[in-house]
């Protein structure tokens, strides 16, 4: 049974993915356009979604507002489109975050270890929501070959090759109990 995932961002890197997933016996589904992603469940689920990254051509008459449109149209564009992968995703399934938002405006004022934070904490925010799925979730740099990152969606993994179910059953179960944890922290002063 082959692999059956999507991948969304670069059109012409998703292209050379698409040729090497389907080399590998995977089919891939590009979508270029994030609010074309599936929000809602069909069939068994999707074994892998990798997200690339894209350029930006932000809007705006004032460097504020260029990186805020940035910012919007980009980086944070991408939490949507994970959040509307996240029902269609099978138990099991990868997500592979690729970093690399870049502003088409190379003046632009730019923080790239922020916008890497920012694509972490989606990272994590996604382990959180689906632990109970197991679902492997990573960032890696756009500097990644093509080969590298298929396989790692199609879930080749070198730091966790020898982790069996029973330790990611216990992982996701601490990572639920932390933030079930952090989360009762948080109260509201009125």
């Amino acid at each position: 049974m082959s692999s059956i995932g999507l991948l969304s961002g670069s059109a012409d890197r998703a292209q050379r993915l698409s040729e090497l997933l389907k080399d590998a016996g995977a089919d891939a589904v590009i979508i270029t356009d994030p609010t074309a992603l599936p929000g809602e469940p069909g069939g068994d689920g999707l074994d892998f979604y990798i997200q690339l990254p894209v350029t930006i051509h932000p809007d705006g008459h004032t460097a504020v507002a260029r990186v805020g449109s940035f910012l919007s149209a980009g980086l944070l564009a991408r939490f949507s489109a994970v959040d509307r992968v996240l029902p269609v995703l099978a138990p099991g399934a990868t997500v592979v975050l690729v970093s690399g938002n870049t502003p088409e405006e190379v003046s632009l004022p730019d923080d790239q270890r922020s916008r890497l934070a920012l694509l972490h904490l989606l990272a994590h925010a996604t382990r959180a929501e689906l632990a109970t799925r197991h679902v492997q979730v990573r960032v890696v740099s756009s500097q990644r070959s093509d080969q590298e990152i298929v396989h790692y969606a199609l879930g080749g993994d070198d730091t966790h090759a020898d982790r069996n179910p029973q330790e990611r059953t216990s992982a996701a179960t601490a990572y639920q109990d932390w933030r079930t944890e952090v989360m009762g922290l948080v109260g509201i002063d009125i």
